[in-house]
């Protein structure tokens, strides 16, 4: 199965305990077999992954909503650097490659004025010129969740900008 390796790597990404994640992995493919008659692709590039990310963030959520309780607290900064890894790991199904078109960059332009330059900047560095989140807060002096902030606002406006796009 070509796909079970990434919904592997997300479920370990997110948290979720080595002995764990076959048994996620195998819920998120349960669901894939169920639903895929309601699946549309509605792009041309990556439009089953961000189904499949989807799918598998959910499977997360409810497997650590049911067992949470029974797994080891962990906190401090190491817990908050696990949390952003989340969103960079299990949430990003737009990556640089797919920025590289022009249908892309066109939306982009579109969203730009939408954001404060700050946003927009944090955005840019980690997004397209691929700086570490750490590294682009230091370097714009804001915090690593304002950096992080900033990188899913703006995707979050292009998914939504490339999915109203004509087909």
């Amino acid at each position: 199965m070509i796909f079970a390796p990434i919904v592997y790597r997300w479920c370990r990404n997110s948290g979720v305990r080595e002995s764990d994640a076959p048994d996620i992995v195998q819920e998120v493919f349960m669901t894939v077999s169920r639903s895929i008659g309601n699946f549309e692709r509605r792009q041309e590039h990556g439009s089953f992954r961000a189904w499949l990310a989807t799918i598998t963030r959910s499977r997360v959520r409810d497997f650590l909503r049911k067992n949470g309780k029974h797994q080891l607290p962990i906190g401090g900064t190491d817990a908050l650097n696990q949390l952003h890894e989340i969103s960079d790991n299990l949430d990003s199904t737009i990556n640089s490659d797919d920025l590289e078109s022009p249908i892309a960059r066109c939306a982009l332009e579109i969203i730009r004025s939408e954001f404060a330059e700050i946003t927009w900047i944090a955005f840019w560095l980690t997004t397209i010129d691929g700086l570490k989140p750490s590294i682009a807060a230091e370097r714009l002096g804001i915090s690593l969740a304002s950096v992080y902030q900033a990188r899913t606002r703006v995707l979050r406006k292009l998914r939504l900008e490339l999915r109203d796009l004509p087909k």
